[in-house]
């Protein structure tokens, strides 16, 4: 269920409804519009600790001029309010409640476990759903200072055709330290946007630099950039189940969700007209 935010006007009712509460009889008013008072104890946490004297003094008098501004909108709307603002209002308010209800009973019983075969299964089922939108790439890449004395060794390492797990450690090795960005696991996938953020490289053509390009190696005044390509995958393409693996995982988790609210709600539904708290009159 998806809320609206407040509108400035609701806003402004809400600060009044807080504002109006009951104070202690100590409590000095330093402000009225109308019938709203603003106490020295509404202004008492909007000072931030260690503000100079002069800042608190501007920071209160700005809250001061703006709870005016909004006492005087308020009671202007107040008097000039519809029955219809009426009824948003109420619905506001039981839309809020419902959403928390439902919220506290999603958490509470809502089971975040979702094994790997339900994500393949989904997957096979709406393969023709899963199409990309961006060109995507399965590479291993990293960003290291120009001047760094390892990235010769770095290179050879990515270039040769043997990337064996000790080989992948020994890239790590050496990376952990001085690497701006890197990553070696050759199993992710990552949009050729999001991997031109890391290794700059420049082409008109995406579609054909990634079926054309294995290896990058160059650098500027500053860095580095050494990667290797594995795959690659076009938009409009079946996206391969490991780029949509979190996404998948989160639609079987809202699946749940509906259904967990869906039947809390007939349960209640139920048990209310056992009861006899439901009754339709007729016309």
């Amino acid at each position: 269920m998806k809320l609206r935010a407040l509108s400035p006007l609701l806003s402004a009712i809400v600060l009044a409804t807080i504002l109006g509460c009951s104070h202690n009889n100590d409590d000095k008013a330093i402000a009225r519009v109308f019938g709203n008072y603003l106490y020295e104890s509404d202004i008492q946490s909007i000072v931030p600790p260690d503000t100079s004297p002069d800042d608190s003094a501007a920071i209160v008098a700005n809250y001061i001029q703006q709870w005016i501004q909004e006492m005087v909108v308020l009671e202007k709307a107040k008097n000039n309010i519809t029955d219809n603002f009426e009824k948003e209002l109420q619905n506001y308010k039981n839309s809020l409640t419902t959403y928390n209800y439902e919220r506290l009973i999603v958490e509470q019983q809502l089971d975040t476990n979702v094994p790997d075969t339900s994500i393949q299964n989904y997957y096979n089922k709406h393969r023709e759903v899963f199409t990309l939108k961006n060109n995507i790439l399965r590479a291993i890449y990293i960003k290291i200072p120009a001047k760094s004395k390892n990235v010769a060794k770095i290179h050879n390492l990515m270039s040769g055709n043997d990337l064996s797990d000790k080989n992948i450690v020994e890239l790590e090795r050496l990376s952990a330290n001085e690497a701006a960005a890197y990553n070696f696991d050759q199993s992710q996938w990552i949009t050729f946007l999001d991997f031109q953020h890391i290794i700059p490289v420049k082409t008109y053509n995406e579609e054909f630099y990634l079926k054309n390009t294995k290896k990058i190696y160059f650098s500027d005044n500053d860095f580095a950039y050494i990667a290797k390509i594995f795959e690659s995958k076009i938009a409009d393409e079946i996206s391969p189940i490991e780029f949509e693996y979190q996404n998948i995982k989160n639609i079987i988790l809202n699946k749940r969700k509906v259904e967990i609210v869906d039947k809390m709600r007939t349960s209640l539904i139920t048990k209310a007209e056992n009861d006899n708290e439901i009754e339709i009159f007729k016309k």
